[in-house]
């Protein structure tokens, strides 16, 4: 354990001293006119008594470090005096080693107070004497961090494509997806800054049993940040921006959230933007130069999805959404922020596989075998469901709020089925059967073909294996739950029941089984139970989604005799010999394609099961 002293604890009886809140009209400007007003009366909390994170950031020129200087506005809204805060710095809990350090921190208003760090990503603050229930409490810390560097190799679909296949077998895995991270001229900064940590039956959670899926408190908060860059920087953040400031040598940019469940910043002189208007909400594109096709790509995805998700689901509340190319790793299709999102760029350069493909060609093609035209259309159809996949988290989990740890399924089964629903509306039935099964299903079907049993989806992301059952799960099989449903109960019922739900509970944490519970109110509501109870709680997936063929899967790769797919054959076939159990098939079949035997019969429908395994089970975390 690591102790700070932060301030003499002179005043051992004397209370936490409750100071005036702060003023929220400013941070409301994030917010659409018409939900100024609607947002904290749906919340049931006005939005002075949220707790404020000021963050003021100073970002090195070389993108490799920073400093922070944070102060928490704190309301104890617990019912109880509590003793104790806790924060939490989520990025340190995923990297190998802690990148962000706690230099100092004091209690404000005359308030004396301890500080200490039992781990790495835990702060401790005991104030003299406990908070009261209603009381206020404002905490000041100095921080110092760095950002992983991550050589630009790593961030190609190759590149992840190979690394994705090391952690194929691994266990709770370390959830790093880059997300304090620089790369070739661009800064992603997220989970960097200390969060007030979860509390669950009265008690501050000071660490988590797993750190797969996504690590956060689901809270509604205030931000508000100044980030000073080098002149030329341009930064993009959730909320909203104001025009940079010139402060001394230094630009600075002030930005407001209101209402949010988490914050995070880019940062790059390579940035360039698109922008268009949906709904009265600006939909922008940020893109690194020379990637302006796939810049445009994601932002007509984003633009598409917002007025089909407006439509289905309910207003979008933020005055904009941003969607970021960011430097993700660690099998990250995309991350989830309120009001913005950020892009894998392995989804926007050209993929890397040689002239032809090679065998990655044909395992993201699938469609008649490898080849430079099918890989691009596989890499443009994967941006968009990914993007698509992203802006369905501003309803799921943004606006409508869930446990992401007990209920991981709640929040990510919903946005991969919102993203299939989103291509159906887009291009039809026959191509949403296609990116279903290639996006969707296969990744449940390479987690079988790896050994991996099937389970139920309704379980804490702790219960689950490991990454591949992880992702096969709650990504590959639980979204099948939403087509059943609404063949069940008709298209008007199903869209009715879901912006019903939107609406119950707009800005609150909905129970994991509260949209069911609605849709059941009908004459179907026997039926909806039962579908209910077979997509989350038992294991019929082999029935439902019919059993793997990795012959079928890999038609058309034929031999593999090109370096790149024998290195990544070889990586395959030593995951699956440490593996166990369920991979001798497999394993066979790899072992005669790297002999340069044929790759299986008939012309199949892509490998990306094993594709969206290695890079991240099917959209984002």
């Amino acid at each position: 354990m690591r102790t700070l002293t932060v301030a003499a604890i002179l005043l051992a009886a004397a209370p936490a001293v409750a100071q005036p809140s702060y003023d929220p009209a400013p941070l409301l400007e994030s917010l659409r006119p018409n939900e100024r007003a609607r947002v904290p009366r749906e919340a049931g909390v006005a939005a002075g008594a949220l707790p404020l994170y000021e963050l003021s950031i100073d970002l090195a020129d070389d993108l490799a470090g920073f400093d922070l200087d944070e102060t928490v506005w704190w309301t104890n809204d617990s019912g109880r005096p509590l003793s104790s805060v806790v924060f939490r710095i989520y990025v340190n809990a995923v990297a190998a080693q802690p990148q962000v350090d706690l230099i100092e921190g004091e209690c404000l208003d005359n308030v004396s107070c301890n500080t200490s760090m039992p781990s790495a990503d835990a702060i401790v603050v005991q104030p003299a004497a406990p908070v009261p229930a209603g009381g206020r409490l404002r905490v000041h810390m100095r921080l110092r961090g760095r950002l992983q560097a991550i050589d630009p190799s790593r961030t190609t679909l190759m590149g992840q494509g190979l690394e994705g296949l090391g952690s194929l077998s691994g266990g709770h895995g370390s959830g790093d997806y880059g997300l304090l991270a620089q790369s070739d001229g661009v800064a992603s900064m997220a989970a960097f800054f200390p969060v007030l940590a979860r509390m669950r039956a009265g008690r501050w959670e000071q660490s988590d049993s797993s750190t797969m899926g996504d690590l956060g408190s689901d809270s509604l908060a205030n931000v508000s940040a100044r980030v000073r860059v080098a002149d030329g920087v341009r930064v993009v953040a959730a909320g909203i921006e104001d025009p940079p400031l010139v402060v001394g040598n230094r630009t600075e940019v002030r930005v407001r959230a209101a209402y949010v469940r988490d914050f995070a910043l880019a940062a790059s002189r390579r940035f360039e933007h698109h922008d268009r208007t949906v709904a009265g909400v600006t939909v922008r594109s940020w893109f690194v130069d020379g990637d302006t096709a796939s810049g445009d790509r994601a932002l007509d995805a984003a633009a598409r999805s917002m007025a089909l998700f407006t439509r289905r689901f309910g207003a979008y509340p933020w005055t904009e959404l941003d969607v970021v190319e960011a430097p993700l790793i660690g099998g990250a299709g995309g991350v989830e922020f309120s009001s913005m999102v950020t892009v894998a760029n392995m989804f926007y350069r050209p993929a890397d596989a040689g002239p032809q493909g090679g065998l990655l060609g044909s395992l993201m093609a699938g469609q008649g075998g490898p080849g430079a035209a099918s890989l691009e259309q596989r890499r443009e159809s994967m941006i968009e469901f990914t993007t698509a996949h992203e802006v369905a988290h501003q309803w799921w989990h943004g606006i409508v709020g869930s446990d992401s740890r007990e209920h991981p399924f709640q929040d990510e089964a919903l946005a991969q089925y919102s993203a299939m629903l989103y291509v159906q509306d887009r291009y039809g039935d026959a191509r949403a059967q296609r990116e279903t099964r290639d996006q969707v299903t296969a990744g449940y079907h390479m987690m079988r073909l790896m050994g991996r049993a099937d389970a139920a989806a309704d379980q804490p992301v702790a219960s689950f294996a490991d990454t591949m059952s992880y992702g096969g799960v709650v990504y590959g099989k639980a979204p099948h739950l939403y087509p059943a449903l609404r063949q069940a109960i008709g298209d008007r019922a199903f869209f009715a029941a879901l912006r019903g739900y939107v609406s119950d509970h707009r800005f609150r944490v909905a129970p994991p089984r509260a949209l069911y519970a609605r849709m059941a109110r009908g004459p179907r509501g026997a039926r909806v139970n039962a579908l209910v109870t077979r997509w989350l709680d038992e294991t019929h997936g082999d029935d439902d989604l019919g059993q793997p063929d990795l012959g079928q899967m890999l038609g058309g790769a034929g031999g593999a005799s090109d370096p790149q797919s024998q290195a990544l054959l070889r990586q395959l076939q030593q995951v699956l010999g440490s593996s166990g159990g369920g991979g001798a098939g497999l394993e066979g079949l790899l072992q005669q394609m790297l002999g340069g035997g044929a790759g299986g019969a008939g012309g199949g429908g892509g490998l990306d099961g094993l594709l969206q395994q290695m890079l991240g089970g099917g959209g984002a975390p």
